[in-house]
This record gives structure tokens, sequence and C-alpha cells, in this order.
């Protein structure tokens, strides 16, 4: 007679379980090192990024200051060279008005005396550039810096006893900013008595 032993056949050697529950546990510690190397590898990336980043702004921070600081100091020397370019111009100024002085006193176009009553009445930032004389009229030539400046020379000259009420035939203003005007007048003749008066009241204005 034959025996079969089914039991046996339908257990598992206890060894053999044993590794089944083994390897399981092995699968399962493989997938969460994964996930801890993959964690970790984000982690190290978003910590090399974060000091990049902050590195990066330090870095256009300070480049932004040094911008600010510059442009200070080229809006600081503009007002240094605005204020020297100022000075220049008055400086030309002042030179032109001294050689146009120096012109007409020089000059054999009219008396000396029209000359000087000519240049004591100008004023700042005017100057002339001709005196003509015809006979009694007389016409100056000349630029300036604004149209207060050609009213002031006119009511200077209105001031001298010996010119007429001046008169301004032309006035126009050229491409640089500035004024062109031509100026006429008749010189007066007076009498001995007009003249010791005036020479009068000019020594009790002086």
């Amino acid at each position: 007679m034959i025996r079969i032993n089914l039991v046996a056949e339908g257990r598992k050697p206890v060894v053999a379980r044993q590794r089944e529950a083994g390897g399981g546990l092995l699968d399962f510690a493989g997938e969460n090192i994964a996930v801890y190397t993959l964690v970790a590898g984000f982690l190290v990336f978003a910590v090399v990024f974060g000091v990049w980043f902050w590195r990066l702004n330090g870095t256009i921070n300070s480049k932004q200051a040094e911008i600010r600081v510059k442009e200070k100091r080229v809006e600081e020397l503009r007002e240094i060279i605005d204020r020297v370019e100022a000075f220049e111009r008055q400086q030309a100024l002042l030179e032109q008005k001294i050689a146009v002085i120096t012109d007409l006193k020089n000059s054999q176009r009219g008396p000396v005396e029209i000359m000087d009553e000519v240049s004591k009445a100008l004023p700042e930032l005017l100057w002339l550039d001709r005196l003509e004389q015809s006979g009694d009229l007389i016409k100056l030539t000349g630029r300036a810096f604004n149209l207060s400046a050609i009213s002031t020379f006119i009511e200077n000259l209105d001031q001298v006893p010996v010119f007429q009420e001046p008169v301004l035939r032309d006035s126009n203003k050229s491409r640089e900013d500035v004024w062109n005007f031509q100026i006429e007048f008749q010189k007066l003749t007076l009498s001995p008595e007009e003249a010791a008066g005036g020479s009068a009241g000019d020594d009790l204005a002086s």
C-alpha cells in the first residue's frame, strides 16, 4: 500500500516563510532610501540655489548703490560746470564791454564826450558792436542777453542831457539766445547856460 503525505506538501517550511518575509522588508527599505535620497537632493539643491540667489541679490544691491553714488556725483559736477560756464560768460561779456569801450574811445566816429556818455550808460549783460554818427544823429548797434538790459540802456541814455530821447529802431533774437538791437537818438546842442546848469546838476548829484 502506498501512502502520500498531502499535509507535508501543503505546508511550506519555516525557513522558506522567513525568507519571503525578509525579502519584503528589504524591498520596503529600498523604496524608503530612494525617497530619502530624492528629498535630500532637493534640499541640497534648494540650499545651493538660495545661497546663489542671496549672493546675486547682494551684488545687484551693491551695484545699484554704486550707481546712485555716481549719479549724485554727476549732479554735483553738473552744478559746478554750470557755475563755471556762467562765470565764463560773465567774464567774456566783461572783456567784450572793455574792448568795445576801448574801441569807442580810440575811434574817430564821434566826439569823445559822446563815447564817454554812451560807455557810462552801458548796463550789465549788454555790449555795443558799432557807434555811428552822421551829423547830430547817433546810431548804436549792439547785443544783449535779454530785453531788460536793452530797456535799462535806453533809460540810461535818456538821462544824458545832451541826448534827445532814444528810439529803439530794431530788436530781434538770434539763434544763440542773444538779442540784437539798434538805437537812434539826436545829439542836442546846448547853450553855455544849459551846459553850465547840467554840469552843476551833475556836481550836486555826485
